[in-house]
């Protein structure tokens, strides 16, 4: 069976990390954690929940989208015969019939799988998440993307799906600016029952998420700000609420899940 590999950038993400790489260790055989140069204690969580994994410092000084892709994708080519996935920290592979997904794929001569994405908000902010617990099961309740009238919400940086990512077998993911899409051929639309990414970006709604969310205006790229990259990542606190009250009303708990 092939190897299955996930690539990740983080910084400053000792928060979300627990949860996140308890998650993922179960689903694949080896990551790769670009660390953006993090003060907190994020490299040594990642040594200690994931000890086999590997962790390399960027080589990107700031955030930038087009560096951090291309970044990914030279790791990527460093497994070209295993199946790859490209996450960022706030979203979670939830893949019940992974097994199945990876033989249809190789069945039909396909390049890979754009998994179906869902968009995770907190109904209950008051009653905060365990850390040992996996979040995906206390912080169940979210909107699949398909379902998102994008238009009528009118939230910067969500106007269009994009938690959708490609879980392919090719060298590299070929990936449009912030790897939302892929120029690769031969790809498929995943099904829910199968696979999806459930994409954490406005749960847990607790003090500790809104101030890790906080933290990424700053460290955006110059040329990614001319350019309008990563233009959700400009808000502060009151602007933040604002985009979960409009989300809240519609986040229920997500069929098909795991």
């Amino acid at each position: 069976m092939a190897k299955r590999v996930v690539v990740s950038h983080f910084f400053n993400e000792a928060y979300l990390l627990p949860w996140w790489l308890r998650h993922h260790r179960e689903i694949f055989d080896h990551g790769v954690l670009i660390d953006y140069h993090s003060t907190d204690d994020s490299v040594a969580i990642c040594r200690e929940l994931v000890p086999h994994w590997e962790v390399v410092s960027s080589e990107n000084a700031t955030f930038a989208a087009l560096l951090c892709d291309f970044e990914v994708m030279k790791h990527e080519q460093r497994f070209p015969d295993a199946w790859k996935l490209a996450l960022n920290t706030t979203e979670f592979f939830v893949a019940p019939g992974l097994a199945k997904m990876e033989r249809v794929v190789a069945q039909h001569d396909l390049t890979g799988v754009c998994l179906p994405g869902a968009v995770m908000v907190d109904t209950d902010p008051h009653n905060p998440p365990d850390p040992l617990r996996p979040l995906v099961e206390q912080k169940a309740t979210g909107i699949w993307e398909d379902e998102i009238d994008f238009a009528a919400l009118a939230i910067p940086g969500l106007t269009f799906p994009t938690r959708s990512r490609l879980y392919h077998r090719y060298a590299i993911g070929a990936y449009t600016p912030g790897r939302h899409n892929s120029h690769l051929p031969r790809q498929c639309n995943g099904s829910r029952e199968l696979g999806s990414i459930r994409w954490y970006g406005f749960s847990p709604w607790s003090n500790a998420f809104k101030a890790r969310k906080l933290q990424i205006s700053d460290r955006r790229d110059s040329f990614d700000v001319k350019n309008g990259f990563g233009a959700q990542h400009q808000a502060d606190i009151a602007e933040l609420d604002g985009r979960w009250s409009k989300l809240r009303p519609l986040s229920g708990i997500l069929r098909n899940a795991a």
